[in-house]
């Protein structure tokens, strides 16, 4: 009797481990996916919280009066600020083949929008101006943001 009774607690023990072992791997492969799902999460808003930034802070520094305005230019609806600077430079914003891209050049170079400089990857963003106020939507994989911009040079009167 004695011998039987140690091969059972051996094979109880045997088999709690194995169980063990089961159950960690599984926890190990649950943590892995839900930790790959906040990434791809944060990932997916990371682009439209960069195109926003990108896009105020463009806007900021170039608040002077009468340079910002709402175009379509080769079926491509832009933000351009247009300045004079010894010679006339436009910088447009706009996505073009999932891009939000900027456009940089002398006013008298062609627009090519697939020659703009990349940003960040963005599906769509509309802009308006209304009221002085601009408007621009922007959506990236079904997430959409608003930025609102109110020019100060403009609201001012000069360029201060």
């Amino acid at each position: 009797m004695g011998k039987s009774s140690h091969a059972i607690s051996g094979v109880f023990v045997f088999l709690l481990l194995g169980i063990f072992a089961v159950f960690s791997t599984i926890m190990v492969l649950m943590s892995a996916k839900a930790y790959r799902g906040m990434v791809d999460n944060a990932a997916k808003h990371n682009s439209i919280r960069v195109a926003s930034s990108y896009i105020r802070t463009m806007l900021r520094s170039d608040d002077e009066s009468d340079v910002l305005r709402v175009e379509e230019i080769e079926g491509v609806q832009t933000i351009t600020m247009e300045n004079d600077w010894e010679d006339i430079y436009v910088t447009r914003i706009y996505v073009c083949d999932g891009k939000l891209r900027e456009w940089f050049a002398l006013k008298e170079i062609p627009f090519v929008p697939k020659n703009g400089e990349a940003v960040c990857d963005l599906d769509s963003m509309e802009a308006e101006i209304e009221d002085g106020l601009l408007k621009v939507k922007l959506e990236e994989n079904g997430t959409a943001m608003e930025v609102y911009f109110a020019p100060r040079a403009s609201a001012s009167g000069g360029d201060e």
